[in-house]
């Protein structure tokens, strides 16, 4: 039973806890009214408060207003205020100089990170808690499944990837201080349609998902049935596995990571990191590599590192020679001078 399996997950990986609230992403398609079904269902017994929050992006304008009204009427069935943000994605995409799809995703994730604070912040208020007491009391759903699962893993290795990217999907992932979980991530596609038949749901369906516009709707519509009908008709199982496995592998490599990031760390703040070179230029490549996305990540560069920057970084950590830089995005540098790996942005911090 879907339910039970859903149980399963969220107690294996320690997803949600009793009386815990859950800012819930509701597009009203068939995963996330799964979601939002089995939340409501296990609110009983953990006594949880679900918020869902909706976005209307605006680039299916008959359709968004069609799916916004249905989310609304379904969440006030439930007995539960549903919160609708409207925006412009694709003036969004052409300001942000990203596609509308990565637009959206920005949006929605904006939209769940702001109404997740404004319920910790109400907690701190009305418990006279600790911020972080309350942000651990706030939890972020998602309705990625185990299809999702299989795709992102393929569309991964197409673009070429290490054993991180595999790992695919995570269950629970700590981003802005909250964690944003992913409960029916074990559960197919197949498994969700027939639960909301059962369930009688309804979900609104997105006709773009049926098309082949954009390269993981092609991989889910077009490759992933070619590979099923001519190599393996268990290819989504595969690709599903694939990621647990490397999920592992990679668990153990970042918790070494962790512990030589500590031996080799000399000083730490929220602009500076210093490292002792010595000790990095020691270690293996694939703890360095880590060690240098982690340092990065820790003063606000988290994403867009290229692999020829880390190489060129672990070229200079590694090679005794006169102080060298090497420039990340958005103004950030990783300097090496006299015995030390410093990681800076330069329109905050100048190093001596």
């Amino acid at each position: 039973m879907l339910i039970e399996k859903v149980k399963e997950t969220v107690e294996k990986h320690n997803l949600i806890g009793n009386r815990q609230h859950i800012v819930l992403g509701l597009s009203g398609g068939p995963d996330s009214m799964c979601l939002f079904d089995v939340l409501m269902r296990l609110s009983e017994e953990k006594k949880l408060k679900i918020y869902p929050v909706h976005i209307n992006h605006g680039l299916r304008p008959v359709e968004a207003d069609r799916d916004q009204e249905y989310v609304e009427n379904v969440c006030g069935q439930r007995g539960v205020i549903c919160r609708s943000f409207s925006v412009d994605c694709h003036s969004m995409a052409e300001e942000l100089k990203m596609t509308d799809e990565e637009a959206g995703r920005k949006a929605r994730y904006d939209a769940f990170f702001e109404t997740a604070k404004d319920i910790s912040d109400s907690i701190c208020k009305d418990t006279g808690c600790s911020e972080q007491e309350a942000l651990a009391q706030v939890k972020i759903a998602v309705a990625h499944n185990a299809d999702d699962q299989a795709e992102t893993v393929l569309f991964r290795i197409l673009r070429g990837t290490g054993i991180d990217g595999i790992s695919g999907i995570s269950y629970s992932r700590r981003e802005r201080g909250f964690d944003v979980i992913r409960p029916i991530l074990d559960i197919t596609r197949e498994e969700i349609e027939k639960y909301c038949e059962e369930r009688k749901l309804s979900p609104v369906i997105d006709g773009t998902n049926s098309q082949a516009l954009y390269t993981r709707n092609r991989i889910r519509l077009e490759l992933i049935p070619f590979l099923e009908r001519e190599y393996n008709e268990n290819m989504r199982a595969v690709l599903v596995r694939l990621a647990g496995i490397a999920a592992q592998d990679s668990e153990y490599i970042w918790s070494q990571t962790e512990k030589e990031y500590g031996r080799a760390l000399i000083k730490e703040s929220s602009e500076e990191i210093i490292m002792d070179r010595e000790i990095m230029s020691g270690e293996h490549h694939a703890l360095r590599h880590r060690i240098i996305l982690k340092a990065f990540a820790r003063i606000g560069l988290d994403k867009d590192v290229s692999e020829e920057r880390i190489k060129a970084a672990d070229y200079i950590i590694e090679k005794k020679q006169a102080p060298k830089t090497v420039e990340f995005p958005r103004g950030y540098r990783l300097t090496v001078a006299k015995g030390k790996v410093v990681f800076y942005n330069v329109d905050t911090l100048k190093v001596q």
